[in-house]
């Protein structure tokens, strides 16, 4: 994980904060707003939770917000080269500046208020407080984990968006895709509408949960084109399309941002090394119908993940397994046993020497953190 150009006190105690809770809830936080009055109330939300693709749904949302000449805040993770990148205003990224004079400002709070926020949580006080400071027209917010208990879960929101639900965090959210919907479908408000592209026992059990809150479900629809790589962009690109639809968004204007959207580290081409953040078996599964099989794949995950899972649909690939270098990744020598004959390596930049010996299209996946190393490698 790296941190801004600016190095000092207050950026490097964000990150020195325990990131794991064994114990979820909203009850810090929200004393905590209280504390600052509330900035979060006085924000445009578009709350965005699911799975995957949150953060390229939220991408071309921004896109074509712009296009049609709103001012829009974005607040998504993980980041891939430095925090600054969660935070952004018509996709200008917060400066090193106002971060750590923000950072500064919620730690100091935290102490004469004796209450102590987790990681995401202070990131999320300093988008709200950001946001409220630079006034746009909407903000897009990206769960981090779940919804229910999620910090963003805090926010307002004038739509409300649910990707789509698969097993993911099962630690944490539940071991079910019922246990794992009724997580995500917690940012569901009272009459604030839902557009999802959840389908079969999580699309129930999301209307189940709309109905309880009079909240209108609509279900993705307008086949639309992107710029963004991959089969999955189009299923992103039809849930975002639709929330435009329902915000008398021009189509020509979705149309054109749809078509500049940039969300790196998505099935995105670096120095001729296909790069992909898919960190799931429905992520990898998905990313594996979107390219050639004749590639050499190099992969890492974090500890959290379902590598079983995930390598079954790697099978009869060329596979060199590396670790990211941050805390909480898999040693290849964990995971090795779910690959047929792998490479082993101790580094990316091992990892990347090693793929190119084999003459064949390379891959980096796994992990957003593995893609965001890469980064700064090629």
């Amino acid at each position: 994980m790296q941190l801004t150009k600016l190095s000092n006190k207050s950026l490097n105690q964000i990150f020195s904060i325990e990131r794991k809770k064994k114990k979820f809830n909203l009850n810090k936080l929200n004393k905590f707003l209280d504390k600052i009055d509330h900035p979060e109330k006085d924000l445009k939300v578009i709350h965005v939770a699911g799975t995957n693709g949150k953060g390229s749904v939220c991408a071309m949302i921004n896109s074509v917000l712009q296009e049609a000449g709103y001012k829009v805040g974005m607040f998504t993770s993980p980041h891939l080269i430095k925090i600054n990148e969660r935070f952004r205003i018509n996709n200008k990224l917060i400066s090193d500046k106002k971060l750590s004079r923000l950072t500064k400002k919620i730690n100091q709070l935290q102490k004469q208020v004796k209450i102590d926020l987790s990681f995401f949580e202070t990131l999320t006080v300093i988008a709200y407080l950001y946001f409220k400071e630079k006034n746009p027209d909407y903000v897009i917010l990206e769960t981090g984990l779940g919804g229910r208990l999620d910090a963003t879960n805090t926010c307002n929101p004038v739509w409300t968006i649910i990707t789509n639900v698969s097993l993911e965090h099962t630690e944490v959210l539940g071991n079910t895709i019922t246990k794992i919907t009724k997580e995500k479908a917690g940012i569901i408000k009272n009459n604030v509408p839902v557009i999802t592209n959840a389908d079969k026992q999580a699309l129930k059990i999301i209307k189940q949960i709309a109905k309880k809150h009079n909240s209108k479900i609509i279900k993705s629809k307008n086949n639309v084109k992107t710029n963004l790589k991959g089969i999955f962009q189009l299923e992103n690109a039809k849930t975002a399309s639709t929330v435009l639809k329902q915000l008398k968004i021009k189509q020509k204007y979705i149309k054109k941002g749809l078509n500049k959207v940039i969300w790196p580290g998505r099935l995105e081409k670096k120095q001729g090394i296909l790069l992909d953040g898919a960190h799931n078996p429905a992520g990898i599964k998905a990313l594996m119908k979107s390219i050639n099989n004749n590639l050499t794949i190099i992969f890492g995950a974090m500890q959290d993940k379902n590598i079983k899972e995930m390598a079954k649909f790697l099978k009869y690939k060329k596979i060199i397994l590396t670790k990211a270098n941050i805390a909480k990744t898999l040693e290849p020598n964990k995971i090795r046993q779910y690959f047929k004959e792998p490479i082993i390596t101790t580094n990316l930049k091992q990892a990347i020497k090693e793929a190119k010996k084999h003459k064949n299209p390379i891959l980096i996946t796994g992990s957003i953190y593995l893609v965001g190393e890469a980064y700064s490698l090629l």
